[in-house]
């Protein structure tokens, strides 16, 4: 058989050569197939990163808000704490007003008059300071200042003599609720006379009893016992 004329091929020469064509673009559609899912798996990959760091961002806000719970809920159960205290306290102040009463209504009308009337604004100081348990202490010392002056009448001590509020710690935060607790309290123990023993620190509000012990109120609102 002859050679075809110039310009044709052979039918075994194209078969070949398309079986060479299809070869090749098997090659590069396998190729191109298996970098398709290589960028899609790249993609899956970024998508599911992506997803994880929002989770575990939102798993820390979530965190960050059951912590911030969880510290306001301590902050409140101790102020109740404080609050209960307080309340004891009160109520054996009112009781010592109606034992007084009860006592010498006849023989000091003026010292009960005046018992009486600082007794409620005491009182009304000490529903604010429950409100605003945290205040200066140039605010406090106005409270306590009363407070003691209520207490010294009705224990029928001498005139009272004023808490020194030392100018340099003036603008210094103090909790006067636990304050005011403790005055009543060293009154009740018969542990203070008419001069009230607070006196302001570097540290915090130091409590002086009359048997020696001392207490340390902290301007950071802890108590400690020095």
């Amino acid at each position: 058989m002859g050679q075809p004329p110039f310009g044709f091929v052979s039918v075994d020469a194209l078969v070949a050569g398309l079986a060479a064509l299809a070869m090749a673009l098997g090659f590069w559609a396998g190729q191109r197939g298996r970098r398709g899912r290589a960028v899609s798996n790249s993609i899956h990959a970024l998508q599911t990163l992506q997803e994880r760091l929002i989770h575990a961002r939102n798993m820390g806000m979530r965190l960050q808000e059951l912590a911030t719970t969880e510290q306001r809920l301590h902050e409140e159960q101790a102020h109740l704490g404080l609050l209960h205290e307080l309340k004891e306290e009160v109520n054996w102040l009112l009781a010592e007003v109606q034992s007084q009463l009860d006592r010498h209504r006849e023989e000091d009308p003026a010292r009960l008059e005046a018992m009486i009337d600082a007794t409620g604004k005491s009182l009304r100081l000490l529903m604010d300071a429950g409100r605003q348990p945290h205040v200066t202490w140039s605010k406090a010392t106005d409270t306590l200042n009363h407070l003691h002056k209520t207490l010294c009448l009705i224990r029928n001590l001498p005139d009272f003599e004023a808490i020194n509020e030392r100018p340099e710690h003036a603008h210094l935060h103090a909790n006067y609720v636990k304050l005011s607790q403790s005055l009543i309290e060293i009154h009740r123990a018969n542990n203070v006379d008419h001069t009230a023993s607070f006196f302001s620190l570097d540290a915090g509000v130091e409590i002086r009893l009359s048997d020696g012990t001392r207490h340390l109120v902290l301007w950071s609102q802890d108590e400690a016992e020095a």
